[in-house]
């Protein structure tokens, strides 16, 4: 779902993306002139692989997530928060997507090396 900036108003709209058996679903709103916030959660369960052990295994999610979306080129020192849209559209596919990349890509441990509190490892 791709929305024009500049058509989103100040009022609160809710939004829900199906990601496979994951959902982001929120709230966006303009918050500038050249900026949309865009909160909400991802829920759901998607598959991971375990950092210790390499095994696939599904996580259930409930993940909060708040981005600012905006159509004017970034400074260096701005928020990691925060999305370019040159093209002046709010692509809420790409969002919930990047959402669940992040999370993908964060540390993760499948419930048997969970309770593994023995594992060590040679440096």
């Amino acid at each position: 779902m791709k929305i024009l900036l500049r058509k989103i108003h100040e009022t609160r709209q809710p939004f829900t993306i199906e990601q496979g058996e994951a959902v982001c679903r929120g709230e966006f709103w303009r918050s500038g002139k050249h900026e949309v916030t865009v909160e909400g959660s991802v829920e759901g369960s998607i598959e991971l692989d375990c950092d210790r052990c390499g095994e696939s295994f599904r996580q259930s999610l409930q993940e909060p997530f708040s981005v600012e979306v905006v159509d004017r080129p970034l400074k260096v020192d701005e928020s990691l928060d925060v999305i370019e849209c040159p093209d002046g559209y709010v692509d809420f596919d790409m969002i919930c997507e990047s959402e669940i990349a992040s999370i993908r890509s964060e540390y993760h441990l499948c419930p048997r090396c969970a309770k593994d509190e023995n594992f060590e490892i040679e440096i």
